[in-house]
C-alpha cells in the first residue's frame, strides 16, 4: 500500500465496488415493482438501463458510478434481463452529462438519500476512531465508517477521501491508546521506559532492540506429577509433590 492508503486493493474492491458473486447480485439488484415503474418512465432503452444501473449502485455499494465506469458483466446482464434491454445498450447511455445528473437527482429523492458533504467528515472520523480503539486494521476502520454512512442514507464519497479520513481516525485512536498505556505510571517507571529507546551501545542499538533480540528461554523438561525430572529440577519437583 502507498503512504496515504489504508486499504489493500482487494479490500478497496470489496468495500467500494459492486459484487460479482451471483447470489449477492440477486440479493442486491432484484428490482421491486416500484423500482420497475420508475425505470420504465425513461423512453430510450439505454437511458432505462443507465438509470437502473445508477439505482443499483446507489443501493449497494452505496455510491454513484463514475462517468467512465462500466458495471461488472454479471451485474449488467442481470439488470438488463429484468428491464428487457440488452447489456450493450449501456455503452450509449448518458452521452449528455445533464442526463446523468438528472437521474441522480431523481434517485436522491426516490431513495431518500443524499451525497456526502464536508460537514459529515467529523462524525465519520469519530466512527473510525471508535472502531480504531478496538482494531488497528484499515479495512475494519473503513467498514465502520461506511456502516455509519449507510445507516443514515448518505452516499459514499470517493474511496480516496474515505481512506484519508480513516488514516486520520487511526492516528487519533493510536495516540489515545498510547496515552492510556502511560496513564498511572510513576515518574520513575516512565523514565525507565523512555531509557529503553536511547542508543547505549557501540552497535547503535537501543536496550529495547536488544531485548527484542534476546532468545526465548528453553522450555523445562516434562515430568510426571510426582516429579521424575533430572538433577536439581527433579529434586524440586519431588520436594513439592503432593501426597
Amino acid at each position: 500500500m502507498k503512504k496515504h492508503e489504508i486499504l489493500s486493493s482487494q479490500a478497496r474492491t470489496a468495500l467500494f465496488d459492486p459484487p460479482t458473486d451471483p447470489a449477492a447480485i440477486v440479493r442486491h439488484y432484484t428490482f421491486s415493482p416500484e423500482d420497475m415503474a420508475l425505470i420504465r418512465r425513461r423512453r430510450r432503452a439505454a437511458n432505462r438501463l443507465g438509470f437502473a444501473v445508477h439505482l443499483s449502485y446507489l443501493r449497494f455499494p452505496g455510491r454513484a458510478p463514475r462517468p467512465e465506469e462500466t458495471p461488472p458483466a454479471e451485474m449488467l446482464t442481470f439488470i438488463s434481463a429484468q428491464i428487457g434491454c440488452k447489456p450493450e445498450e449501456f455503452a450509449s447511455y448518458a452521452r449528455r452529462s445533464e442526463t446523468r445528473w438528472e437521474h441522480l437527482s431523481g434517485l436522491q429523492a426516490y431513495l431518500d438519500a443524499r451525497p456526502f458533504r464536508r460537514e459529515d467528515r467529523r462524525a465519520v472520523v469519530q466512527a473510525g476512531i471508535e472502531e480504531g480503539a478496538g482494531s488497528d486494521r484499515g479495512d475494519s476502520i473503513v467498514s465502520a465508517m461506511i456502516a455509519y454512512l449507510r445507516e443514515r442514507n448518505i452516499w459514499l464519497p470517493a474511496s480516496s477521501e474515505l481512506e484519508r479520513l480513516a488514516l486520520a481516525a487511526r492516528a487519533v485512536a493510536r495516540k489515545r491508546a498510547y496515552r492510556g498505556l502511560a496513564e498511572g505510571l510513576s515518574l520513575e517507571t516512565a523514565a525507565a521506559l523512555d531509557a529503553l529507546l536511547i542508543v547505549t551501545d557501540e552497535r547503535e542499538r537501543t536496550p529495547f532492540a536488544w531485548l527484542r533480540e534476546w532468545p526465548e528461554a528453553a522450555a523445562p523438561e516434562k515430568s510426571s506429577r510426582c516429579g521424575h525430572g533430572r538433577g536439581r529440577a527433579g529434586s524440586r519437583y519431588r520436594a513439592g509433590c503432593w501426597a
